[in-house]
């Protein structure tokens, strides 16, 4: 693939994402178009080093709209590896910090901005001049033309395996002080699982979740886990309608469990498989197949697209179902632009 290395080549590479993303938004198309350029930051000028790479789709694109559907309606949203095409981690992290202080007030979250803040200054090292730990960037942003709220990510694995979740592990203790279940959570989960990045969703304090995303070290059954909610049956018929009986790449399996800061209670967990060759890859038929059974097997608003567009315009880099602590149910599909 060549390297995207310019702005222009990466809005080349993901303008038929775009155009979906217009066409589904309440939003005017300018506005939707606006925010994606916020999300991407991509600078204009040459001066930063252009060997830059995204991890956040499989083929190095850096743009997702992750459509999520549930009983009462669906709703959209940008995910975005901003600044991806400059090399240097330091310069790449500026433009990334310059994006995210956009999007609290694009997104009218400034109420959380504190709190995003903070966890900035609590997991990067205390020198950031080379930030050598991210060659892949720091930042993953997101938020919809849609409606306030935004999300930002960060990759949480500095330090290794038991740094990163003892570092997890004081950062939900210093956000939600009284909580009980975070440290049964940890002695459970983390000897089987890496941490691939934590994160912030929300617009309010009230609504305000932190996010941990993960993928297991070992094959294991669900159960093992210690989630409880990991173990509601929907997550095994959801993997028998993706998967079936084929086998699939641990590193193809992400899973994410929020914490609701106010109550200081988890509140929801998710899972979500790879749709690249190597891992679920299939025919726009089949999955178109696999969208239907899984909505329907819950009764969600069928997913607003057609089997055309994933035959001409987008693929899906993940699919996965989420659920939270009142036990009602998404489904939440990552879709990249397709390159033809």
């Amino acid at each position: 693939m060549a390297m995207l290395d310019t702005k222009q080549k990466v809005i080349s590479r993901i303008e038929q994402l775009s155009s979906l993303a217009t066409v589904l938004s309440k939003a005017p198309a300018a506005q939707v178009l606006q925010l994606r350029d916020v999300l991407l930051a991509l600078p204009d000028d040459r001066q930063w080093d252009p060997s830059g790479r995204s991890g956040l789709n499989a083929d190095g694109s850096p743009l997702q709209y992750c459509i999520s559907t549930a009983q009462k309606g669906w709703a959209g949203r940008f995910i975005s590896d901003p600044a991806c095409i400059i090399g240097h981690p330091g310069q790449r992290y500026r433009f990334s910090y310059q994006a995210l202080q956009q999007l609290y007030l694009q997104s009218q979250s400034q109420a959380i901005q504190h709190i995003c803040e903070e966890m900035l200054r609590f997991h990067l090292p205390q020198e950031q001049e080379e930030l050598e730990d991210y060659p892949d960037g720091v930042l993953w942003l997101g938020a919809s033309p849609d409606g306030p709220g935004m999300a930002v990510y960060m990759d949480g694995r500095r330090g290794g395996h038991e740094v990163s979740w003892k570092r997890f592990q004081q950062w939900l203790h210093h956000l939600m002080p009284h909580n009980t279940e975070v440290d049964s959570f940890i002695t459970s989960l983390s000897p089987l699982a890496n941490i691939m990045s934590i994160g912030l969703e929300g617009s309010s304090m009230d609504n305000l979740r932190a996010k941990l995303y993960f993928r297991l070290g070992q094959a294991t059954g669900l159960k093992a886990l210690g989630v409880e909610l990991l173990q509601n049956e929907a997550f095994t018929f959801f993997l028998n309608d993706v998967i079936g009986t084929r086998e699939i790449r641990l590193s193809g399996l992400v899973f994410s469990i929020g914490f609701h800061i106010a109550s200081g209670k988890l509140f929801d967990t998710k899972m979500d498989v790879c749709g690249c060759n190597a891992c679920a890859g299939m025919e726009p038929a089949a999955w178109m197949d696999v969208l239907q059974r899984t909505t329907s097997r819950h009764q969600l608003r069928p997913f607003p697209i057609e089997q055309e567009v994933l035959e001409h315009q987008c693929a899906v880099s993940y699919y996965g179902i989420g659920m939270d602590r009142r036990g009602e149910i998404r489904m939440n599909l990552y879709l990249k632009n397709k390159i033809l």
